[in-house]
């Protein structure tokens, strides 16, 4: 049984109309958004039922979603949506808001998602080579793949020293300033 908050459901749809120019209120479940979506099948919650409970005011549900963490930004949704609803901008959204209130995702989504912003926040641009090595440290998978990364960086494909790009202390600067606004409420 879906239970109805009006005042999380009221924040929820201000919230999203200020930082994604989108309203939920407006979805009319007609499914198309999940029936395209390539990633479905890893979600616990199909795309149209997100948007439902958002509707109904179950934010913590949605923010704790496989859906929200394995949404893989491709914008089929969005793309379907006949009420022109920016879905995947949604998701997105719902991705920083679960990191900034430090929400327990599931897998190692919460980790793959702090040290990619943490990257770029810091080097400007992402740097594969340390960032899939923090990030398979951090996963106690350390040798994950190193098959298909050493002769990348062999060939010069991938570059095993960082460097920070142009205005990387600018994007760190924006995404310190974005985690802070992206908590909504505590």
């Amino acid at each position: 049984m879906i239970r109805y908050n009006a005042g999380e459901a009221s924040s929820i749809r201000e919230q999203l109309l200020i930082r994604v120019k989108a309203d939920v209120a407006t979805c009319y479940q007609c499914g198309n958004c999940s029936a395209g979506c390539p990633s479905a099948f890893t979600f616990d919650y199909a795309p149209n039922q997100v948007m439902r409970m958002l509707q109904v005011g179950m934010v913590d549900e949605v923010l704790a979603s496989k859906a929200v963490q394995n949404c893989i930004q491709c914008l089929t949704c969005t793309a379907r949506c006949p009420r022109n609803i920016d879905i995947a901008g949604i998701f997105e959204d719902l991705k920083t808001v679960a990191a900034a209130r430090g929400v327990d995702v599931p897998e190692h989504a919460a980790t793959f998602n702090r040290l990619f912003l943490e990257n770029v926040a810091r080097y400007g641009r992402l740097t594969e080579a340390l960032f899939l090595i923090r990030f398979n440290l951090a996963a106690m998978n350390p040798m994950n793949d190193s098959s298909l990364g050493l002769p990348m960086v062999a060939k010069g494909k991938i570059e095993f020293v960082p460097k920070k790009a142009k205005g990387a202390d600018e994007v760190g600067r924006i995404y310190k300033k974005a985690m802070e606004k992206a908590k909504w409420r505590s």
